[in-house]
């Protein structure tokens, strides 16, 4: 939809003049007009100068002005990443003094309706608003703002301001860039993916100095939901290797970045972590450092669960106490963890045992134990982790529990994560084998599912394979060591167990 599109370029002696003229129906209008004056024809050319100052010197006069009006265009998505839309407009008006080395600027930068999406990310803001205005060789951002996703009621705002300019060195020719920015969100939905929702508020500052980069901020967490993959994304082996084709062009005179930042992170009142066995709700705090010695970002910090629970080996588990502290690696906190099985269960005898998994180490090298009070054979706690009660040695039951003890030893827990329970919304899918009573009868065969409808009370139905009826029975947790059982069907009893225990 181009209407206008005009350069022209004028020389007079010295002095040249440019002319651009620019209109048309999707990138709408924009006019600028330069004039400077070039080096004298035979002029001495200074000692030390470079190569543009042969034709053109730094002490040359630059005047002209600059108008643009965009509209809303598709096109600044050119210049975000790949899978990332950005759209807005954008008017502004610049004149232009001073000389080639030393340019002054004054006028003002607005945008309109600014946005930035990715729907891979699960990143989109709209509504956004900036104001700023140009004096001398200084950008002063008076107003900065976005609204997070579904609008400003429901996705927060950005609230941000500062300034941006080139700042000469001292004793040297030399300029470099100084950046101040202070940023303050409001309950601003940074992610909205469905595995992947996350609201902050809090404020951040942020100063560059020429390569002295310092970073501050709180940052607290209002809300979050984070689903875990299944299963984790595939990588290279360590038998790849993968070389480049060329190498990186280095600039001589670049400086690397020098990092100071302090931001200090609190996960709040409601940050909600499943996936992979794992439903549990986040509390702490941890400090993102880096510091000039030590660039590379590092997480300080301890993260504790609360009212957590973990599935492994068909049995929801509770985790009585969870600790991640951060030390250093954002992928490596030390591991303290707890897991038990609830008490109340679907055990011929319900004497309550104490049993779980405790897990140590790091994250890249856990260690993974069974214990018990009181102790007992690793064999006898892996029985009462997957049955809630003894072993009795029936083929059944010693396959179930010779898998589990193989993946334990795999370090892989999700191989008996309870498919086929899971697929009836059930927390345990049990079958006994045949087994002898004290007095020589037998009991027969037993299928049995279980249900837990709160930490304190849980509901089974056990079916003999031999037999026509069924009995449902109701376990409750009075306290830690009295339990209410009521059953019916082709047993009908109510019993209150207490238990002791004798370490």
């Amino acid at each position: 939809g181009i209407q206008q599109a005009r350069l022209s370029l004028t020389a007079q002696g010295n002095a040249v003049q440019a002319q651009l003229r620019w209109r048309s129906t999707q990138l709408g209008e924009a006019s600028a007009d330069l004039s400077t004056e070039l080096r004298p024809r035979g002029a001495a050319r200074p000692e030390g100068t470079g190569a543009l100052d042969a034709w053109w010197p730094a002490s040359a006069p630059v005047r002209g002005t600059v108008r643009a009006s965009l509209p809303q265009v598709g096109v600044w998505s050119a210049l975000a990443p790949p899978g990332w839309r950005m759209r807005g407009t954008l008017a502004t008006e610049v004149a232009l003094s001073g000389t080639r080395g030393s340019p002054q600027y004054s006028g003002t930068l607005n945008a309109d309706q600014l946005a930035l999406r990715s729907v891979v990310d699960g990143i989109a803001f709209s509504n956004g608003v900036l104001r700023a205005r140009f004096t001398g060789e200084r950008l002063t951002i008076d107003r900065f703002s976005l609204e997070g996703a579904r609008g400003a009621a429901q996705g927060g705002t950005l609230e941000a301001t500062g300034s941006a300019e080139w700042r000469p060195l001292a004793d040297s020719g030399k300029r470099q860039p100084v950046i101040e920015l202070q940023a303050t969100a409001d309950r601003l939905r940074v992610s909205s993916r469905v595995d992947r929702r996350l609201t902050l508020s809090g404020k951040l500052s942020l100063l560059l100095d020429g390569p002295a980069l310092k970073v501050r901020g709180q940052l607290k967490a209002d809300s979050a939901q984070i689903t875990l993959p299944d299963d984790l994304a595939p990588s290279l082996g360590s038998d790849v290797v993968v070389r480049g084709s060329g190498t990186p062009i280095e600039d001589p005179n670049a400086q690397r970045v020098q990092p100071d930042v302090q931001v200090e992170l609190d996960l709040g009142p409601s940050f909600e972590v499943s996936g992979r066995g794992l439903q549990t709700r986040l509390a702490g705090q941890l400090t993102v450092r880096a510091t000039p010695a030590q660039p590379i970002p590092r997480l300080l910090g301890e993260v504790r669960t609360i009212s957590g629970t973990y599935r492994a080996y068909g049995q929801r588990l509770a985790i009585e106490s969870g600790v991640l502290r951060f030390t250093g690696p954002f992928d490596d906190p030390t591991l303290d963890i707890v897991a038990v099985r609830p008490q109340a269960g679907l055990q011929s005898n319900p004497q309550a045992q104490r049993v779980g998994v405790q897990i140590s180490g790091s994250a890249q090298a856990p260690r993974v134990r069974l214990f018990a009070e009181p102790d007992m054979p690793d064999s006898e706690k892996l029985a009462w982790l997957l049955l809630g009660r003894p072993a009795t040695g029936a083929g059944a039951e010693a396959a179930i529990l010779q898998q589990a003890a193989m993946a334990l030893l795999a370090s892989n827990g999700n191989s008996l994560d309870g498919g086929l329970a899971r697929a009836f919304g059930l927390d345990e899918l049990t079958v006994r084998g045949e087994d002898t009573n004290a007095d020589g009868s037998t009991n027969a065969a037993a299928l049995t599912l279980g249900k837990r409808l709160s930490s304190d009370l849980y509901l089974a139905y056990e079916r003999s394979l031999a037999g026509t009826l069924g009995t449902v029975s109701i376990f409750y947790d009075l306290s830690r060591r009295l339990t209410l059982r009521a059953r019916a069907g082709e047993e009908n009893a109510i019993d209150l167990i207490f238990t002791v225990k004798y370490d």
